[in-house]
């Protein structure tokens, strides 16, 4: 049967801008096998699957595929379904909508706003918590993999490490902002990183300026195995790096606010909004959040 999709930009309130995001409706009769033939159609960093919930206390059930395989959870999908699905019901600009939307890793409580016929802005809370899993495997090998210089790498403001808020992530900081932007990958070298029998996503992170006590950061990610060279907008990468800035961020008790600036070197950047709440010096809530803006809507046949 014919099923209705839209696509969006996440992280963004700029069309064109931002990590694109295509959402298929009424997704219950589809198998696996044809979610992952359409993910792989759309060709997007992520294509979403809305359901009804298998389970009694969420709204909606959430797939999400990438062009090569399924994810437990994504960031910048969970914001758009929570949008898409604000949109998709109706309502004048600032009507809010919560949803509890079911994805593999759990079940995630997002809050939406209306902005316009077209726009909107939703946060969700992690559903797991980071947690350090790993180290880096081949540390030696990163100024090669990345075509920067070794000293990028060191006497960074955090140490590298593999984190996961429900997809492992390797988390790799450099001293300046500048140096992103430099970046050449290697892919042999790359994938002698990142890659093995279970391979990781690499996550690049630095602050945004040289100003004390910034919360803002400039990030760029790269997937290969999930057919992503690089992503714009990286909202389960971003999770996971809130587990490192609790441990190494130096931030007080209560919550703190962050940005994170991700696709500027892509030509389609994107803003994504962070809150972690620390509580005697451990993580006790995360949130991240952003807009989205429709782009396109039609019919698979």
């Amino acid at each position: 049967m014919p099923h209705r999709f839209e696509t969006f930009d996440v992280f963004t309130d700029t069309p064109m801008a931002g990590n694109p995001l295509a959402v298929v409706y009424e997704a219950d009769d589809l198998d696996d096998a044809a979610m992952q033939a359409i993910a792989a159609e759309f060709n997007l960093s992520e294509t979403v699957f809305i359901t009804e919930p298998r389970g009694r206390n969420a709204d909606w059930g959430v797939r999400i595929f990438t062009p090569k395989e399924e994810l437990p959870f994504a960031g910048h999908p969970t914001v758009g379904s929570a949008i898409a699905l604000a949109l998709k019901a109706g309502g004048e600009p600032g009507t809010r909508k919560r949803y509890v939307l079911e994805e593999t890793v759990g079940d995630i409580t997002s809050d939406a706003r209306i902005n316009s016929p077209t726009h909107g802005s939703a946060r969700f809370f992690l559903p797991r918590l980071p947690e350090r899993v790993a180290d880096i495997p081949s540390p030696d090998r990163l100024s090669e993999a990345f075509g920067i210089e070794p000293d990028c790498f060191l006497n960074t403001p955090l140490d590298m490490g593999v984190w996961s808020a429900g997809v492992p992530i390797g988390i790799v900081p450099v001293r300046y902002a500048e140096d992103l932007a430099r970046i050449q990958l290697n892919m042999p070298a790359f994938e002698a990183v990142f890659g093995g029998d279970t391979p990781i996503q690499a996550y690049l992170v630095a602050k945004a300026s040289s100003m004390e006590h910034t919360n803002d950061w400039r990030v760029r990610m790269f997937a290969p195995h999930l057919g992503i060279l690089e992503d714009p907008a990286t909202g389960g990468a971003a999770a996971a790096f809130m587990g490192l800035l609790a441990e190494q961020g130096g931030f007080g008790e209560g919550e703190t606010a962050l940005s994170v600036y991700q696709g500027i070197e892509m030509g389609r950047p994107s803003l994504l909004r962070l809150v972690l709440k620390l509580e005697n010096g451990q993580l006790t809530d995360a949130m991240i959040g952003g807009d989205a803006v429709m782009i396109s809507r039609g019919e698979l046949l």
